[in-house]
């Protein structure tokens, strides 16, 4: 995860859901908005993460964008790892520099709870189109102040050669069966499963924790994982390390790794960030035949897999609100997020995406499956303080994956360290 720190200042003890009435955010006037004030919104600026050269989903919107509205988007590439840094140093001074940017759901906790950035008004039907558990994420007290434009997730894969030539007929369908199965495909030359750890630790966690039935925080912003984080580290990390299923060194196994070791062979099964699907098929030797793509293998409570999504938020201090409001919702229309889906490959959130001619001609079905299952059963959370609570969190939670630290008191010292941080912080 990346490493950002900011002076939040003392908050008022609140639930997370409803802690925005003490920051004074109310609503304002509809994305349409009149034609006077829509005539004085004739351009924004947007930050968008990173160059649009390998942005081309959100490039070919933004074309669509100015040619429907007549609205200039002037974007402005802003390497992902500074993108949050100069948002805030913006926001600190209320800079009107910034109309509107794209980022992940899990900045908005903080940054609502700031008063950076303002309400949607995103028309009810627009919202609805997501799945329950991506509604929660964008919202806090009932109003959207994110338009999600693509859905990222771990997505489990297979190489059918592997599970042939071990004689598994099909793949693992739950941890034990990740475990069982997995030291039988695992050996010199190849191990049984990987999944991404380096730079995904927290989310890989957090994807077993739901599983596992447990969360992070409960509503009182107290953290409250430690019981079924013990149940992920004693039924399912430790003994994939004890029985040698995962690779060595799996604490160095970032995205790029992983997709490469499963690409060349090394891998039978693995967990991955990456749009590894796509690199596979296009690979020597690999096809969509090899390729299998299946749900998350299910834990003590669900398949869930950790939903990471991005979209479009619009900032308090912009002096063209109307028109970047309205560039949100037409960035996260069904029509847009099918643009995207087939021009760069991003899973979309919302799932009659999936159903669409020009998607299911763009992707096998098995793979369009797995992706609309996952939409629908993702989860995460929006929490106060992200990036020094994933700080706590990482510290503890790869030593004991190595082995190095007793997976219990790992876990109790990063809540200890976490509950001592929102005590600093007045939320708890």
């Amino acid at each position: 995860m990346r490493n950002w720190g900011w002076d939040l200042g003392a908050v008022m003890k609140q639930t997370r859901r409803s802690f925005l009435k003490a920051t004074g955010a109310t609503g304002v006037a509809g994305v349409a908005g009149s034609a006077s004030a829509l005539a004085q919104n004739k351009s924004i600026t947007f930050y968008n993460a990173g160059s649009l050269q390998y942005d081309p989903g959100t490039e070919k919107n933004i074309q669509r964008f100015e040619e429907e509205t007549g609205i200039t988007v002037n974007v402005n590439e802003v390497p992902w790892s500074n993108l949050k840094t100069s948002l805030i140093t913006q926001w600190r001074n209320q800079g009107s520099e910034v109309d509107a940017f794209n980022g992940p759901t899990w900045w908005l906790a903080d940054f609502v709870a700031a008063n950076w950035i303002v309400p949607l008004d995103l028309p009810s039907d627009h919202v609805s189109k997501y799945p329950k558990n991506l509604q929660e994420l964008i919202q806090f007290d009932g109003q959207a102040y994110m338009a999600p434009q693509l859905g990222k997730w771990g997505t489990y894969l297979y190489d059918k050669q592997a599970l042939q030539q071990n004689n598994i007929q099909q793949p693992p369908q739950n941890w034990d069966q990740i475990i069982q199965k997995g030291k039988k495909m695992s050996d010199g030359n190849q191990s049984g499963f990987a999944f991404t750890w380096a730079n995904k630790d927290v989310f890989t966690f957090k994807q077993f924790l739901y599983q596992a039935g447990g969360q992070l925080f409960n509503d009182n912003n107290e953290p409250t994982f430690v019981n079924k984080g013990v149940d992920v580290f004693n039924n399912l990390l430790t003994p994939l390390r004890k029985q040698n299923v995962i690779p060595d060194g799996i604490s160095t196994m970032g995205e790029g790794p992983v997709g490469d070791a499963f690409i060349g062979g090394s891998l039978a099964t693995v967990e991955s960030w990456t749009p590894l699907a796509s690199r596979a098929w296009d690979s020597d030797d690999w096809s969509q035949q090899r390729l299998g793509v299946a749900k998350p293998p299910k834990g003590p409570q669900s398949r869930a897999t950790f939903q990471d999504t991005n979209g479009i938020g619009v900032s308090k201090f912009s002096q063209n609100k109307q028109a970047a409001k309205r560039f949100a919702q037409f960035m996260s229309t069904t029509e847009s997020l099918k643009t995207d889906m087939v021009t760069e490959g991003n899973p979309a959130p919302v799932s009659e995406v999936y159903d669409m001619p020009e998607v299911k001609q763009e992707f096998p079905q098995k793979w369009l499956d797995v992706q609309q299952y996952n939409l629908t059963h993702a989860k995460s959370e929006t929490y106060r303080a992200q990036p020094q609570v994933d700080n706590y969190l990482s510290n503890q939670i790869t030593p004991a994956l190595l082995g190095k630290k007793p997976p219990k008191q790992a876990l109790q010292t990063a809540e200890q360290n976490i509950r001592q941080l929102y005590k600093n912080l007045g939320i708890l």
